[in-house]
């Protein structure tokens, strides 16, 4: 008992050092890339926080699996450097002894995998899912990031905002920029606010502006001054959503096993069993001769758990 709890709890220990690690390097290498997805006005402020949490609950059954697996290599890399593995050897314990404080230890987190690829993995990509087809039928306004030259969907206009007012009612300094039967127009406006008529059709009214028309290469441009100036936002109508594999609910792949889903389902399984296969396998990968360097089991543990991995996927 001594010797599985002294085990288990250094296990734990390493385990939150590692994962801390692990996480923080996901975390950061998500956020740079919704960062600059919000940054060229794909994703808005306020969806950057929704959208790293359902990615870091697709990254955690990997961190976990990840944590348990170099917890129990380093653990027993310290002990073969340290000559306790000679101590719990000559007192009769072979390396058969250490699966049970590893199986301890590695079961309450395979379980954890489990629950997380089963059901909260494919819950948080179809939340993912549905946010970013709310974010997909936005019009084109309201994708508008102020200090960001915004393309609209058909490629016909640029729009651009200075700033929102105080009160965030109405957007300033507005300039677009559109082509039609090839005549090039472009509207300069102090102030746009978004209004509904009876109809529910939305537009953009712009107050305080100027707008110029003509066609590229001609002197023909005119020049007109307004105190008001509507334009219609068209409503974006997208084609009807077909979730993929992993989107789909653990219940759903068991009742159609296709090839996609019965790929899916295998994944979702072997994550758990990975945990298991990778805390046994840590411990012969941990050998090291005291007297030698430890960074050669680093490296071919690294290399088994790679390309572990990527058999699988």
């Amino acid at each position: 008992m001594i010797f599985s709890r002294s085990l288990v709890r250094e296990f734990i220990a390493l385990a939150f050092a590692v994962s801390v690690v692990l996480l923080t390097i996901a975390t950061t290498a998500v956020l740079i890339r919704l960062l600059a997805q919000a940054a060229s006005g794909l994703l808005t402020p306020d969806a950057v926080i929704a959208f790293l949490g359902f990615s870091m609950l697709n990254y955690l059954p990997l961190v976990l699996s990840m944590t348990v697996y170099f917890a129990v290599l380093m653990t027993l890399i310290r002990c073969y450097k340290d000559s306790e593995m000679t101590v719990w050897a000559s007192s009769g314990l072979g390396l058969r002894a250490w699966l049970r404080p590893v199986m301890y230890f590695a079961v309450p987190v395979a379980l954890l995998v489990a629950a997380l690829s089963f059901y909260l993995a494919p819950w948080a990509q179809r939340m993912s899912a549905d946010y970013q087809r709310k974010l997909d039928t936005r019009d084109d306004v309201s994708a508008i990031t102020p200090g960001i030259f915004y393309e609209s969907r058909y490629a016909d206009r640029v729009i651009f905002v200075d700033k929102l007012s105080a009160d965030s009612s109405a957007v300033n300094n507005v300039f677009s920029q559109s082509l039609q039967n090839q005549k090039l127009g472009i509207i300069v406006a102090q102030q746009g606010i978004q209004r509904s008529d009876k109809e529910g059709q939305k537009f953009l009214v712009l107050t305080n502006g100027r707008r110029y028309e003509g066609t590229p290469g001609k002197a023909d441009y005119k020049v007109i001054d307004f105190g008001s100036y509507s334009m219609r936002i068209e409503p974006r109508i997208l084609a009807p959503y077909i979730p993929p594999a992993k989107a789909l609910p653990t219940e759903a792949l068991v009742e159609n096993l296709s090839a996609q889903n019965a790929s899916e389902l295998h994944w979702r399984m072997s994550l758990p069993i990975s945990v298991l296969l990778l805390a046994c396998a840590a411990i012969p990968l941990s050998h090291t001769d005291p007297r030698s360097g430890k960074s050669w089991n680093l490296i071919i543990a690294l290399l088994v758990f790679f390309i572990y991995y990527n058999f699988i996927n």
